[in-house]
Order: C-alpha cells, then sequence, then structure tokens
C-alpha cells in the first residue's frame, strides 16, 4: 500500500519525470566525459619572440596540467583539484535520475524528485562556473600573448549544465491530473447517464409497514407532539 499522502501508482508513466530522469543520465555521463578529457588548452607566446620554438603550451584538465614545450619532454603540475566536485555533482545526477525513475509511476508533483534534480543542477553550474575561472586565469605576464582554447571536456561540461537544468525544469512541470471518479468507492457502482455526467441518487427512504390491530401488537409510537 502507498504511504498515506502520496497518490498511488497507476499503470501508466508521467513522460516528464521520464523524460527529466533522461536528461539527468545524459548529464551525468558529460559530467564524467569532463572529468577525464582536457578542459583548456593555453598557447603562450613571448610578445619579443614569436616563434613556435619559444611557445609555452598548457592543457588543463580536471586534475593536472600538462606543460609543452618544443623541444623539451612535457611535465605534469598539479592544479587546483576540480576533478572532486564534479564527481560529486555526477553522485547527485544520479540520484536524479533514480528518484525520477522511481516517482515515475505517479501522477501527481512531487517535492523529492524536484529537490535532488534543482540541488544537482544549481550545484553542477557552480563547479562549471568555477572551472571557467580556472581557464581564465592562467596568465604569465603582460609580455605573454595568450590563447585559451576550449577542448571536448570543458564543451562536455557546458553541455551538461544545458541537460541538467532542462532535467530540473521537467521535474517542475509535473502537474497533478484528475483523479478518476471510479476511485471513490461511493461512485463506483453508480451508473452513468446518456449525457456521460454522474449524478449522486440517494437510496429511498424505508416506508413503515401496514399497522398490526392484532391484541399483542405493541402499542403505537405516540408523535413529538404527545411526548412532549
Amino acid at each position: 500500500m502507498d504511504p498515506p499522502g502520496e497518490s498511488r501508482r497507476s499503470g501508466r508513466l508521467e513522460p516528464r519525470r521520464l523524460v527529466a530522469a533522461g536528461l539527468s543520465v545524459l548529464a551525468l555521463v558529460l559530467t564524467l566525459v569532463g572529468c577525464f578529457f582536457p578542459l583548456f588548452r593555453t598557447d603562450h607566446r613571448f610578445a619579443f619572440d614569436t616563434s613556435e620554438q619559444n611557445m609555452l603550451v598548457f592543457v588543463q584538465s580536471a586534475w593536472d596540467t600538462i606543460v609543452e614545450q618544443p623541444r623539451q619532454p612535457a611535465f605534469k603540475t598539479s592544479t587546483s583539484p576540480v576533478g572532486i566536485p564534479l564527481l560529486i555533482a555526477a553522485t547527485l545526477l544520479l540520484s536524479a535520475a533514480i528518484v525520477s525513475t522511481r516517482l515515475a509511476g505517479r501522477h501527481r508533483p512531487g517535492a523529492s524528485d524536484r529537490w535532488v534534480t534543482t540541488i544537482a543542477a544549481v550545484f553542477l553550474a557552480g563547479v562549471v562556473s568555477c572551472v571557467a575561472t580556472l581557464g581564465a586565469g592562467s596568465q604569465l605576464g603582460d609580455d605573454v600573448k595568450a590563447t585559451l582554447t576550449l577542448e571536448a571536456g570543458m564543451w562536455a561540461l557546458l553541455a551538461a549544465v544545458v541537460a541538467a537544468v532542462a532535467a530540473a525544469v521537467m521535474s517542475h512541470r509535473v502537474e497533478e491530473d484528475e483523479s478518476p471518479m471510479s476511485a471513490d468507492p461511493g461512485l463506483a457502482d453508480m451508473p452513468t447517464p446518456k449525457d456521460g455526467v454522474s449524478i449522486t441518487v440517494l437510496p429511498p427512504e424505508p416506508q413503515p409497514g401496514p399497522p398490526d390491530y392484532s391484541a399483542f401488537a405493541p402499542p403505537p409510537d405516540p408523535g413529538a407532539k404527545e411526548r412532549d
């Protein structure tokens, strides 16, 4: 039995919750792609020498930064581990997908799927905003010209934010369906007129039987005026 205060499950699934669950899964996959693919590529060229030999290339990911220089082996440097909050956002998106799928059989607005989906979308948007500021702040000085290029990981994160926001919007668009009349046990066995509108018909009141004039009959019940 369903707990009190919650709508009963029906055989028809709520399409908006299914769409919200699918968008949450899509945002989850894109977030994981952003965790393990490069986010930014920054080419640093010195103002006094614009040749390729003196160019520095920084390839930044969610976990580290790779520095590339011509005729030199590439090496990694530590950076802010933005992959950890991205994994937390992926966990929230997974929770949103599970909750929306479990509630897909209910046709009334629920607070749980709305809250989880909205929190996941807001958290992911905040993390991606912080990641974007990290890419914009990689400057070496005024004499160095930097060219920033968005890589596959950052594009995946931006698409994940769009999918997560769309999932939150769809979860808030779940509307309460009108309850069928068959759900009311008092109206379940009522005949439907030809015009299609059910009318409540009360049963007739019991009529008193014929008076008994035998010698053993109880005396008649006096009226209200006689009792007063």
